[in-house]
């Protein structure tokens, strides 16, 4: 009985592993392949770059307004439930957003993007509970195939457009089919997480206060500002490499190739980051390289420009892993490493979804993108001393009164 129990455990933990690489294929690529048909959009629905702005940061807001309700939500229902539901509200978000105007863009794009909140909160976590001694490795590897599919959706999306008779709407549609695939692949979790009783998967209570927690903020401004940094960047950086004579599918393959520099960053920093007491020097290092990216950005030399981007990828991914650790590293239960991942990314892409619309308005009052970049450059600057202040060697009880 006991070689059954976990024989089943072991076949119900590499569904899980095969499902998460398969959930985070479809986290990215659907947001990351709009930014490249932005001016397509623009042109065919005849709006404003204020309004274009809006189909990056509606996800955003989204993210954060979703995320607070997620870690309740998982308590009653279960993750494994919760992100095999959410991949249906995700293949609807896909054609809603693809059938209309511009209402039906934003409102499917709204619904999506509650999907991907689902698999953002509750994916740190279950890596925690299910491989707490490979926490490193299945990080890294999550962020690999999510970054695969982010710089898939950056480079293919222009060429998709051009190729097909619906133009950006059949690009954009293009991500059914991974997403019916990931649908299929949860199921077996799904399923067999609905066979285990509920009181085998109950959760000691948390007593910490994340809202008077300062580690918490901290980390909630690291996890933002480089989500800030990463959506702006994704929204409008075609347009402003476009200054320099960059076409619009050049400026794509240069956000794929951003994406795809991610890769290696995750590997060696989830990997080497779960294998130190403190992460503060690597989270500057970041910071470091978001700076020297946007000050290269400022530059009127087209030849740094693709330098800048590639240091930018690299800067984004170190900073985005070091995130979904520290939920992990910080916390001391998986019920606390939930509530810090809602908590921070609810305020943190509060925080970020003002970055493409505030860049849109400022490159429409000033006719320049130089405003805008000032803005990326503070990000970095925050990134920087609060990734220094989260990557020490604490947890969330040490603050504790």
């Amino acid at each position: 009985m006991k070689t059954d129990s976990t024989t089943s455990k072991t076949q119900h933990q590499l569904s899980i592993f095969v499902a998460i690489l398969a959930l985070a294929f479809v986290l990215r690529g659907p947001l990351t392949g709009v930014g490249p048909l932005l001016q397509n959009i623009q042109v065919q629905l005849q709006i404003n770059s204020t309004l274009a702005g809006l189909l990056t940061t509606v996800p955003l807001l989204a993210f954060g307004l979703f995320s607070i309700f997620i870690p309740r939500m998982a308590v009653r229902l279960g993750a494994e439930q919760m992100v095999f539901f959410s991949l249906w509200v995700l293949a609807l978000g896909l054609v809603l957003r693809c059938g209309g105007g511009l209402f039906l863009l934003l409102a499917g794009t709204a619904l999506l993007s509650c999907s991907i909140a689902v698999g953002n909160v509750l994916i740190p976590s279950m890596v925690k509970q299910y491989f707490p001694l490979k926490m490193g490795l299945i990080t890294a590897l999550y962020a690999l195939v999510m970054n695969t599919g982010g710089a898939i959706g950056s480079a293919l999306s222009v060429p998709l457009a051009h190729g097909n008779l619906w133009g950006w709407r059949g690009a954009l549609m293009a991500w059914m089919l991974p997403a019916l695939v990931a649908m299929v692949i949860w199921w077996l979790p799904f399923k067999t997480a609905n066979a285990i009783p509920r009181t085998a998967v109950r959760s000691r209570p948390v007593a910490v206060h994340l809202w008077r927690n300062p580690l918490a903020w901290q980390v909630t401004l690291f996890m933002g500002f480089q989500s800030f940094l990463f959506y702006s960047a994704i929204s409008w950086l075609p347009q402003i490499v476009a200054k320099a004579g960059v076409s619009a599918t050049e400026a794509g393959s240069w956000l794929g190739l951003m994406q795809l520099v991610m890769m290696p960053t995750n590997l060696l920093i989830s990997i080497y980051a779960a294998r130190l007491k403190q992460q503060h020097w690597m989270a500057v290092m970041c910071g470091i390289a978001l700076i020297l990216s946007v000050l290269m950005l400022m530059l009127p030399w087209r030849g740094g420009y693709f330098p800048a981007v590639l240091l930018l990828g690299l800067g984004i991914s170190g900073a985005f892993c070091l995130s979904m650790m520290f939920f992990s590293l910080r916390s001391e239960s998986v019920t606390e490493g939930v509530l810090l991942s809602g908590m921070a990314q609810t305020c943190g892409y509060l925080f970020a979804s003002v970055g493409p619309v505030l860049m849109g308005a400022l490159h429409d009052m000033m006719h320049s993108w130089f405003p805008a970049l000032w803005l990326m450059l503070l990000a970095a600057l925050v990134i920087t001393v609060s990734g220094w202040k989260a990557g020490q060697d604490r947890k969330l009880s040490d603050f504790q009164k």
